[in-house]
């Protein structure tokens, strides 16, 4: 699910240190770099949220997956 990144969600994200990335999911296999359900991780690994993407750019949107599970 994409959301649009917004001050408020940004700002949040750091108050109460909200977790949504890949990396922090208990299905991401870090050996493999991927999940194991095979979910595409395009917007989902970018931490903190307002980082820039791969290709130096501001973000405009986050990207959140249904079967997140905070590890």
């Amino acid at each position: 699910m994409k959301f649009p990144l917004t001050p408020q969600l940004i700002d949040e994200a750091r108050r109460y240190e909200l977790r949504s990335a890949c990396q922090h999911c208990v299905f991401w296999l870090a050996a493999r770099g991927a999940c194991l359900h095979g979910w595409p991780d395009e917007g989902q690994r970018r931490w903190p949220l307002d980082a820039p993407d791969a290709s130096g750019a501001a973000p405009t949107d986050a990207a959140f997956c249904k079967e997140f599970e905070l590890a």
